[in-house]
């Protein structure tokens, strides 16, 4: 995966803050985009796995099924 290279001023913008836009955004860096990239999202939190959290499992919770952490994305420079 490649980071984000500031002197690189093409945008992209990911509509959709689930598990599908974050892969979007790492494949994009693992493909080697190195231009900004936002993802918009009406979710207060990080993508997180809804599957665990549909199956009613007792004592998940959101925090803690967050597919990526906020860290691995400021390290790629992915806005959220």
């Amino acid at each position: 995966m490649v980071l984000r290279d500031p002197s690189n001023q093409t945008k992209m913008v990911i509509v959709g803050g689930g598990a599908a836009g974050l892969i979007c955004a790492e494949t994009l860096r693992q493909s080697g985009y190195t231009g900004q990239i936002t993802i918009i999202s009406n979710e207060t939190r990080l993508p997180y796995d809804r599957t665990l959290l549909s199956k009613g499992l007792a004592g998940l919770e959101v925090d803690k099924q967050l597919i990526r952490q906020k860290d691995f994305l400021d390290k790629y420079g992915i806005e959220y």
